[in-house]
């Protein structure tokens, strides 16, 4: 039996070239999840990044200032609500210093206020610190 070249033809037409577009549109379907897959857990890898350099910066500076600054007064009977207050400027003022632009340019993006959240997260360190003090 000898296949006619037009009924091969008319097979690849019918057959193969509809199998063709399923499988291309199944591949760009696989490609684009993967991407998204991908995009997603680059995404969470900057958040951890980020967050973890945020918080050990703060961290850190709240530290230092008590170090530096609210012990002495504290043992001098002079940590009053003017030195609270320079206290917590001096350190949103090292977290600043500290941080580099591109992490500020990621606070920036996950909030409206940069500044406000820089201050929400140093208050919620100094009172951990409160606690830890308090215990000992």
């Amino acid at each position: 039996m000898k296949l006619d070249p037009q009924l091969i033809q008319q097979i690849f037409t019918i057959v193969l070239i509809p199998l063709l577009g399923i499988l291309t549109r199944f591949v760009v379907v696989y490609l684009s999840a993967k991407c998204d897959e991908l995009q997603s857990r680059t995404d969470n890898e900057k958040a951890k990044k980020y967050m973890s350099m945020i918080t050990d910066t703060i961290t850190r500076c709240v530290i230092t200032t008590n170090q530096t600054y609210v012990d002495a007064l504290k043992e001098q009977g002079a940590f009053d609500e003017a030195a609270q207050k320079t206290a917590f400027q001096k350190t949103l003022n090292a977290v600043l210093a500290i941080l580099t632009d591109d992490t500020k340019n990621y606070i920036k993006e996950i909030t409206d206020d940069m500044e406000e959240y820089l201050i929400q997260l140093i208050e919620s360190e100094v009172n951990k610190n409160k606690l830890v003090v308090a215990s000992e």
